[in-house]
Order: structure tokens, then sequence, then C-alpha cells
């Protein structure tokens, strides 16, 4: 028996994360088309993507999905109104009652559309019939769906991930991306040697020589210690571009003023080697010298994913050890930090432990060798946790949804 559906239907697109769309059905288009905006390809050319966002709800530009897919093909395409124009393809599964099936959708800007979907022949394949007099003889959705997806769902799509750093070649920064791609993201580096700041209010830019950088869902700072102001700097301006920083800005600039990192941690009652400060900058350390045994933790998150134990200038694995209260001291100090990535030293003082040393771009390298922990896939995995696929409905624009479903 054929499935039939009529030259209107609702469809899901589950693959986007896109669970109702209206679609026309146009058996005179050979191929289909979604509406797209801000189309930004990306990845290595062996395998490349591209991102894009889509309101999914004609004349509601508050709602807002931002998709990603593997690009299978760049093809011309003549529109309706006779202009060709050069478009990303992308493969898919479309979703229609009962029924599911992959298909190819071209991405075009479909704003002033009164169908979000344009359905061609290609995708009509098989025992499914049109009938051209009817609509919606499949089961009707609704717009409703967006309203009710949860606020903190968390990502299910690929990422686009800048990695800041003059060293992408490094044993740490190769771990990362490595574990970037096992889980279907994509990890660029950006050059900060390379980078220009455009200081603008009506639209912060990035450049790379002078090239502006595009939207990253996320940003992994992974600076030297001679990147000073410059490299927070960077960081902020990309999150004022909308990345998320697993360590931000400020708390990098907060880093390069020791008296200042050190207050900070006092204050959340994180403790430290006594020290005096005088107005010639001297300091008088009153707790005496740690010993020559420290720990050095690495915190991803607000959890300790590997600790080394350094004895005699050789590092020796201590994840084993319970350790409670160091544990304790090093989360507790990268969270006073607003870090989310951090190598944290403690040692022993007169007074009892306390933290050394903080570093915001911890040798992941290092711990992987020593302990025999896969480090880097809980920082991407950390970073899914904190970016969003989606934006919430306002509560006063709920009942237009309602009325829009």
């Amino acid at each position: 028996m054929p499935f039939t559906i009529g030259w209107a239907e609702w469809v899901a697109l589950p693959d986007l994360g896109l669970p109702a769309i209206k679609a026309k059905v146009d058996t005179g288009a050979r191929t289909s088309a979604l509406h797209a905006f801000q189309v930004e390809p990306f990845g290595p050319p062996s395998t490349p993507m591209v991102r894009f966002g889509i309101h999914p709800i004609p004349g509601r530009t508050d709602v807002v999905i931002t998709c990603s897919a593997p690009v299978i093909d760049q093809r011309e395409v003549t529109s309706s109104n006779g202009e060709r124009e050069t478009r990303c393809v992308i493969a898919t599964s479309v979703s229609i009652g009962e029924r599911s099936w992959p298909i190819e959708v071209t991405l075009a800007n479909r704003e002033t559309m009164a169908y979000r979907m344009l359905l061609g022949r290609q995708a009509i394949r098989g025992d499914v019939r049109v009938d051209p007099a009817a609509s919606y003889l499949q089961p009707r959705l609704g717009y409703r769906l967006y309203r009710h997806l949860p606020r903190q769902d968390l990502v299910h799509r690929p990422l686009r991930i800048a990695l800041l750093t003059r060293r992408p070649g490094s044993a740490s920064n190769r771990r990362l991306a490595a574990a970037a791609a096992a889980r279907g993201h994509v990890l660029e580096p950006l050059d900060l040697g390379r980078m220009a700041l455009v200081i603008d209010a009506a639209e912060p830019l990035l450049l790379v020589g002078n090239t502006p950088v595009a939207h990253y869902d996320a940003v992994v700072p992974r600076l030297s210690p001679g990147d000073g102001a410059f490299g927070a700097a960077a960081v902020r301006q990309l999150e004022m571009m909308g990345s998320y920083a697993v360590n931000p800005g400020d708390a990098l600039d907060r880093l390069l003023n020791p008296v200042a990192t050190k207050q900070k941690l006092i204050a959340r009652a994180v403790p430290l080697p006594v020290e005096t400060l005088s107005t010639e900058s001297e300091t008088k350390a009153r707790a005496g010298r740690p010993f020559a045994a420290s720990l050095r933790f690495l915190v991803v998150g607000r959890e300790v994913a590997a600790v080394l134990e350094r004895r005699l200038g050789k590092d020796y694995d201590a994840s084993g050890r319970k350790l409670g209260d160091e544990r304790a001291m090093a989360v507790a100090a990268a969270e006073a930090l607003e870090l989310r990535l951090a190598g944290i030293d403690i040692g022993e003082t007169r007074s009892g432990p306390a933290v050394l040393r903080v570093s915001a771009a911890p040798a992941l390298g290092g711990f992987e060798t020593v302990t025999g922990a896969r480090v880097a896939e809980p920082v991407i995995a950390d970073i899914e946790s904190r970016v969003r696929s989606w934006r919430r409905i306002e509560p006063a624009q709920r009942a237009l949804g309602e009325a829009a479903g």
C-alpha cells in the first residue's frame, strides 16, 4: 500500500534537532531545501562540516535552533526567481508520520517563505505518493514542541571549538584535537601570533591576518606565559562574539597578577603559604619552605581528573591515593579562580597543605603519560555540558507559540 502525503506536511529532522517543520512538497523541484541563515563552513577539507541557524517558526526570530552537519556537496541551484547560487548540500533523515528515510537537502535562506522546508522529488521515493489536492494527510506535529524542549538539554550536534595557542602541535593540544574528533566535534587552532582585535561597540571582531574569525561554540585557551594581557583579551573578544570559554578572559587576566590571585583564593578560604608583601615588593615567607614532595592536581570542570606526585624532580602517579582534603582544596581553588581547566599544585607547609601554584594551561600529555588516564576526553565532555543548542523562548512569547502551533 503506497504511503500518501499531501502538498504540505509536518516533518521532523531528528538528526538536526528539529522536531517540527512545515514542509511544502514540490515535485517540480528536483532538490529539497531547508531554511538556513549564517551558514558557516568549517572543519578540515577531508571531512567538511557546516553550521547554520534556523528559525523553525515563521515570524518568530526569537526562536533559534543552531544545527551542524557534514557537507556532502556544493551544488549550483536555480531558485524559483531564476537566480543561480551555490549551496551547501547535507545529508539527513526526514520523518513524516511513522516513516523515516535519508534525504539530501540544500541550505538556503527561506526567511520570507511560508514553509521553512521544500521537499523535492529526489526525496519522494519508493512507494511515497503525493496527493496534490490534499494537505497534512499525516499526523500533525506543532511548534509547541520547541517550547517543551528542556532548558538544560545538552547539545547533540558537532561543535566548532577554537584552540587558542601558539603551539598547536604540542602533545596536549594533539590530544585535545583527537578527543574532540572522537566525539564528533572539530577543534581548530587559532594562531595568537597573527591575531588582531577590532574594538567596536557595534560588532567586536577578531582577525587572523586580515580575515575575520567566524563564530565558535567554545574556545580552549592554551596560552603561554608570554601571551600576557593580549592573550586574555583575545579570549574575552571571543566571549563577546558568543563563544563559551573554558577559562574566561577575566580569569586569565587575574592570573597575571599574583597578588590578586592569592587574594581571591584567601577570600574563598583556600589555604596558601603565609607571606608578607611590602611596598618594595619584597616577599618574606613566614611559613617556611614547602617540603620537596608536592602534589599536582588536574581539575576539569569541578572534578579531579588525575593526580601527580613530584618527588626529587620526578613525577609519579598519585591518582589512586585518597587525598580527600587536598582534592577538595584543588577543586575549591579552581572554582574560586573561575577556571574549568587548571593544574593546581599543593604542598605541605608548617600550617598544613596549601596551594603553591595555579596553571590555566596544564600539560595534559604529562598527566596522561604518567597516570595512564585519558584526561582530554573530560575536557571535551565538560564543554558539551556547558554549550547549549537552543535559546529559551521568553515567557511573554509562549502564548504566541501555542497559537502558532
